[in-house]
């Protein structure tokens, strides 16, 4: 099988350019396939993530911005395709989305949609890929009625590699919360809610991790995770710390949060409005080891459902039905 990928970088340390990694590794690595990744956009050399080296890169380092960027992107891309003739092309973000309905080679294209629809930047880019991509691939239920004129619509879940040797120490005064700084992740929100929680709570501590390389000794440090964003896909910071097990907290934003946690088993889901419901069950877990050590196991165990070997089964499936 020869699959070739296209993303507009791979120098950062996102949740896409994380999953896509860890998933076009095990392809290569595992299954022994033919992989390429294009990548469009001018950047560092080096990737975020480790890539393996039986995965060819192709870098078109488009330089310019805005209409003339997406030209040359779009030509480029096309071209490159057309030459390399792969079984299946899988696209991501707007530049692939447009490209579902602007391509010049035959190829099967997959367009892959890793946030919330209602939430992105560009409708227009999203209605393309629905009509035109042989297949859309969400990672829920709940985005699966995004996109409801989708030729073939698959559903299937991130899964993480994370395999933490032992529990966090749940006696711990840490609050953890990890993500990029940028509008989505709505720090300055936890912030405010935090300088209300540690008022009852001085000798607790609230730390907010942007780019670690070593995520899981912070977690196993926490005894808490909490999440504030304004809107998520399928947040990988939840599941990683369920895997590590942290019990969570996290606003019920569209759409990711509501499919990873059970509330009141293993976190709380708050409504996205009530600040005073956030503030009262993070205080109640960090007033409660015992609670936050069942929660936290609890958590561990519910995720197991995004264990790497039942979801890539689930990504050869769809690859052998669309060729």
């Amino acid at each position: 099988m020869k699959i070739v990928y296209e993303i507009e970088h791979l120098s950062t340390n996102g949740g896409i350019e994380h999953i896509l990694t860890d998933r076009i590794n095990y392809m290569a690595e595992k299954w022994g396939w033919d992989i390429t990744i294009i990548i469009l956009l001018e950047e560092d050399e080096n990737t975020y993530y480790h890539l393996s080296e039986k995965v060819n890169i192709i870098r078109l380092g488009i330089k310019s911005s805005g209409l003339l960027m997406c030209a040359q992107a779009l030509w480029k891309l096309n071209k490159t395709v057309k030459e390399l003739q792969p079984d299946i092309y899988v696209t991501f973000q707007t530049i692939g989305a447009l490209s579902c309905l602007l391509r010049t080679h035959k190829t099967k294209t997959i367009y892959e949609a890793h946030g919330t629809r209602s939430c992105m930047p560009h409708p227009l880019a999203m209605r393309i890929a629905e009509r035109f991509a042989d297949a859309v691939v969400v990672l829920s239920s709940s985005h699966a009625k995004d996109y409801p004129k989708a030729k073939f619509l698959a559903i299937i879940p991130n899964f993480t590699l994370i395999s933490p040797k032992r529990l966090p120490d749940y006696h711990s005064r840490t609050v953890m919360a990890a993500g990029r700084i940028c509008y989505e992740k709505n720090f300055e929100r936890l912030e405010a809610l935090w300088k209300k929680v540690q008022t009852r709570n001085p000798d607790w501590q609230l730390k907010i991790h942007h780019n670690t390389q070593d995520i899981v000794s912070a977690y196993l440090e926490s005894s808490i995770l909490v999440m504030t964003s304004r809107f998520e896909a399928q947040p990988m910071v939840l599941i990683e710390a369920m895997t590590c097990g942290l019990p969570v907290i996290a606003f019920d934003c569209p759409h990711g949060p509501r499919d990873i946690i059970e509330d009141g088993k293993t976190g709380f889901l708050i409504p996205y409005d009530d600040d005073d419901m956030f503030i009262e069950k993070l205080i109640y877990l960090m007033e409660h080891p015992n609670v936050r050590e069942q929660m936290g196991k609890a958590a561990k165990e519910s995720v197991k459902r995004f264990e790497v070997n039942d979801i890539m089964q689930k990504w050869k499936k769809l690859y052998l039905s669309i060729v």
